[in-house]
């Protein structure tokens, strides 16, 4: 198994954060399980993406995952409407839920030729963004169901036709989700299409959000992709959200995800496909808290790196292997 790593989220030390703002972010951005403490990102962060940010969002019910999880955030009283989002931009962050009329609802769906030479969700969000009244939007997200058995070359050479066709948008481009196989690299199988899309992205500079790669880790960074995990968060030997919440009790992750302890909320309590055992609704959570740090991102928050002398300057003229 390789792992593609151009920032890591998790190397973030706060006194170190530093922002730079650009209209849109533009090359390689890479989100993943350590992007998932929201606590690293600035407010002001938050607040640029709120202003800058006009997504349009098509998913089936595993994709929903994401929209569940923001809709726990949004409702939680101690985040107040710092993470308010709505379909038409009326309140707080622009991002239209199933906001590409299409025949296909997701990319497993519309792993296909069309009459167009392209994938038919291509055609349509074509369509999309061709008509005047959309010339707003700037982020583009399709999700996928299963993708087991499904093209992977073939979506990220499509994805790269819209990449090439409309500058002015980032497009997302997304792993599927956990299926119980583990790393079996047979050619079409989740981990082998995962894997594909993971090299294409740090090869061409594209960003991900890599929804396998959320469910394959908990919070405290312990992986279990490889013990044949379920998109409900099971594995062979548990659940490891059951095992987190369990061990957690209190923390803003048990919070949110059970609504324990706190006053006018009740938890999640919806999560397609990751609601039984209750506690892996935990899932949609940590997908949500992923979101945000990508919006954050896209509207040109630029995490800092630790580099080799400990700074955040990226002047390596002092350091040794010594120093580290």
């Amino acid at each position: 198994m390789f792992r593609l790593r151009v920032r890591l989220c998790s190397a973030l030390v706060p006194a170190l954060l530093f922002l730079l703002w650009t209209p849109l972010a533009t090359g390689e951005m890479l989100v993943d399980h350590t992007c998932t403490d929201l606590n690293q990102v600035p407010g002001t962060a938050i607040t640029q993406a709120v202003a800058d940010l006009h997504i349009a969002y098509n998913h089936t019910s595993h994709g929903s995952q994401i929209v569940s999880g923001l809709n726990a955030l949004e409702s939680f009283p101690d985040f107040g409407d710092t993470y308010q989002w709505s379909d038409d931009g009326s309140a707080g962050l622009d991002l239209d839920d199933y906001g590409i009329p299409c025949s296909v609802p997701d990319l497993s769906q519309g792993d296909s030729i069309d009459g167009n030479g392209v994938t038919p969700w291509v055609t349509c969000t074509r369509d999309f963004l061709d008509l005047p009244a959309n010339s707003h939007i700037n982020v583009i997200l399709w999700s996928w169901c299963s993708i087991d058995g499904h093209d992977a070359q073939r979506y990220v050479d499509n994805m790269e036709i819209l990449v090439a066709e409309y500058p002015d948008v980032q497009f997302v481009f997304m792993t599927g989700h956990a299926q119980g196989q583990g790393e079996d690299m047979t050619p079409d199988s989740v981990h082998y299409n995962n894997q594909l899309i993971r090299q294409h992205t740090h090869t061409q500079g594209r960003v991900l959000f890599d929804f396998a790669d959320i469910e394959a880790y908990d919070p405290a960074g312990a992986y279990f992709w490889d013990l044949y995990l379920q998109d409900n968060l099971d594995y062979n030997g548990g659940n490891w959200a059951v095992e987190w919440i369990g061990a957690n009790p209190g923390s803003e992750l048990d919070q949110l995800t059970t609504g324990e302890g706190v006053d006018g909320y009740d938890g999640l309590g919806s999560c397609a496909h990751s609601a039984s055992p209750t506690d892996a609704t935990l899932n949609c959570i940590l997908k949500a808290r992923a979101a945000w740090w990508m919006f954050a991102e896209l509207a040109g928050w630029q995490p800092a790196h630790l580099f080799g002398d400990g700074f955040e300057t990226g002047d390596l003229s002092g350091w040794s292997a010594s120093s580290m």
